[in-house]
């Protein structure tokens, strides 16, 4: 692969506002990841009643593969910020070679924030989704 493939593939993904992308050939593997262009302030809470996060309202990766927030053949994502999730609804897919294995919620709620980008790379028991009372 040339300089000149790889830049493209960087401007591709600023373009489509991935943030990376993974490519594997015999004798050739290339891992671009797209930096954050701006740094969030640090959040300050200043109420004492702030609900802390708790493992319970985690919601974690049941093994190791990629992780994905929508069929790979659709562009809908299966549960997405601020929805409802219902106990035992699917909300990911772990990818594991040609398997997409189901990952379902283990509690309702409603959800909070997703924690990792579609398409990571995770390990057993990593949290990728939180939860918050609704």
């Amino acid at each position: 692969m040339t300089n000149q493939e790889i830049r493209q593939l960087a401007v591709w993904l600023k373009e489509t506002h991935l943030a990376g992308a993974e490519i594997r050939r015999p004798g050739l593997h290339l891992l671009l990841k797209r930096g954050v262009d701006e740094v969030a302030a640090p959040l300050q809470v200043t109420s004492p009643m702030a609900p802390k996060v708790t493992d319970e309202w985690l919601l974690k990766t049941p093994g190791l593969g990629q992780l994905l927030l929508a069929h790979p053949q659709q562009n809908e994502v299966l549960a997405s910020v601020g929805s409802r999730v219902e106990q035992g609804q699917l909300v990911a897919l772990l990818q594991v070679g040609d398997l997409l294995l189901p990952v379902r919620s283990q509690k309702a709620g409603r959800l909070a924030a997703v924690l990792t980008v579609c398409g990571t790379t995770v390990g057993y028991g990593e949290a990728f989704m939180r939860l918050e009372a609704a």
